[in-house]
């Protein structure tokens, strides 16, 4: 009887003794698996670290590069006109996508279809070239203020007529004493020079290139895209020529080496890198921990089986020795 239980005993340790190997055999396979997301985390965190975001440089600061800057303010023409917003110094610099075509607001491309009609821009959101006679029209009707003969005027290199009513006004009393008409005809010369001066060369090039609105849900949803896009190519800088055709020696490190754009990583993004590092790492020791632990109680267990399956085997060479032993006296 003791013989028997000691078999099954023996048998019992042998299968847990496998279980405990089995086990410690896995959790190195998995570790070495941990090494390589260790390795591939690491390669990814250089490569974050190294991957640059176009800005530009305005009043002492780069800013992150964005559509306004590059293209406008839509509707809000006095942000030109008044300097309020960042302008770039080279208005001849414009955001196309990697076909070439002119990467439009919906502002502008709807100020083009109620110009040209709908028909002008198919359902992907891109419209092919159109006459620059057209442009005075498309730039009035997103410029509120301004007609298209007051843009052609200018366009045209001729100064525009405007004149104002000011009233005089008694300075202890307050009353009005009497009206006087101002000749604003330089001012408003003025002001349209510089809208048309930053947005003609837009629509020119859109006009002999083709524009495009399929980028705009992408732009709104990711303050990075347009930069993230330069980097990767979707999107180009071009400088357009006076046919409103591109000049084919530019590209962005020629932007770049003019100074135009900057290429950097903030410091900002280097911390939120890191932040971002740090805690994947974290992660993956996490893991590595567990599995030292599990790795080191299979281990003692595996170690107080064996000595225990010597025991048993001591004690089933006994039983069989004395059954011998015995048949032999």
């Amino acid at each position: 009887m003791g013989l028997a239980c000691n078999q099954i005993r023996l048998l019992t340790l042998t299968a847990r003794k496998a279980d405990c190997e089995y086990g410690i055999s896995m959790n190195s396979i998995e570790k070495m698996a941990l090494t390589r997301e260790q390795s591939e985390l690491s390669r990814e965190y250089q490569s974050k670290l190294s991957a640059s975001k176009i800005a530009y440089y305005n009043n002492g600061q780069y800013y992150q590069m964005n559509y306004s800057y590059l293209m406008g303010y839509g509707a809000v023409y006095e942000s030109i006109i008044n300097g309020d917003m960042p302008l770039k110094s080279d208005n001849s610099m414009i955001l196309c996508d990697y076909m070439g075509q002119v990467v439009l607001s919906d502002t502008y491309a709807n100020a083009i279809t109620s110009v040209l009609g709908s028909s002008a821009m198919d359902s992907n959101g891109r419209g092919g070239t159109f006459s620059t006679d057209k442009i005075p029209e498309i730039l009035a009707a997103f410029l509120p203020g301004f007609s298209a003969e007051q843009i052609e005027t200018v366009i045209n290199g001729d100064t525009v007529s405007g004149s104002a009513s000011a009233s005089t006004v008694q300075a202890t009393t307050g009353e009005t004493t009497g009206s006087a008409t101002m000749d604003t005809t330089a001012g408003t010369t003025s002001a349209i020079q510089q809208v048309v001066d930053f947005y003609y060369p837009i629509f020119q090039a859109a006009a002999a290139n083709g524009w495009t609105t399929e980028y705009n849900k992408d732009m709104n949803r990711n303050t990075d895209y347009v930069s993230d896009a330069l980097t990767s190519g979707t999107f180009q800088l071009e400088t357009v020529e006076s046919d409103g055709n591109y000049d084919p020696g530019t590209s962005l490190t020629y932007f770049i080496t003019s100074g135009l754009v900057v290429e950097n990583t903030s410091s900002e993004a280097r911390a939120e890198i890191t932040a971002w590092y740090e805690a994947e790492k974290a992660k993956i020791s996490e893991k590595e921990d567990w599995l030292d632990i599990e790795n080191q109680d299979l281990s003692t267990e595996l170690e107080a089986i064996n000595t225990e399956i010597e025991s048993v085997k001591s004690m089933i060479d006994d039983a069989v020795s004395s059954v011998f032993d015995w048949g032999s006296s």
